[in-house]
């Protein structure tokens, strides 16, 4: 398939009264960023036969962007068209990304793993408590108040009847022990 002209991606500028030299300032930008722009769609998205689309599309931002500005020159131009350009790709980029099912839920259910929630829900109770096992009963409380129900520490201080420093620093302590007893280094040092 033949590429479009850097000169053929220009028609989606709209010609306002006071932006006539947009159009040929533009049109140089292209010309002078094409070539890296194809280069940045083959890096990015791994091909450029979306190079054309995603230039029109910073064609069109960068018109809008130069309508409030007086007269630049092309290569300050070229630099804006790049970068509404390569932001483009970047938007690109992430709607790849992401997952999309289509179907019904059945179909949806072949192609997913199936997983037992359940079944992982008691597991991780084991392991929490395992985990916990050795704690004392206010602190697994503050604990589990704390970070399973992100309670606040003033809340948790009224539940265990202490004060608020007192109970963070026995947090604290608790989760220094448990991160040596599983061998996990500790984030703070």
């Amino acid at each position: 398939m033949f590429s479009p002209s850097p000169s053929d991606l220009v028609w989606v500028i709209s010609f306002t009264p006071q932006g006539k030299w947009i159009a040929p300032i533009v049109r140089a930008a292209v010309r002078l960023g094409w070539q890296e722009a194809r280069d940045v769609a083959i890096t990015q998205l791994g091909d450029d036969s979306l190079a054309p689309e995603l230039m029109e599309l910073a064609i069109q931002q960068t018109a809008e962007h130069l309508a409030g500005l007086s007269p630049i020159e092309a290569d300050e131009a070229s630099e804006i068209l790049l970068h509404f350009y390569r932001n483009a790709v970047r938007r690109r980029q992430r709607s790849d990304a992401h997952l999309h099912f289509l179907g019904t839920n059945a179909e949806v259910e072949v192609l997913s793993r199936s997983t037992d929630g359940l079944q992982k829900s008691v597991e991780a109770e084991i392991d929490l408590d395992t985990i916990l096992d050795d704690t004392p009963p206010d602190v697994r409380l503050a604990l589990l108040m704390r970070l399973g129900a992100r309670r606040s520490w003033k809340e948790i201080a009224r539940t265990t009847s202490k004060s608020v420093d007192a109970i963070r620093m026995s947090c604290k302590r608790e989760l220094i022990r448990i991160r040596k007893k599983l061998g996990i280094r500790d984030p703070e040092n």
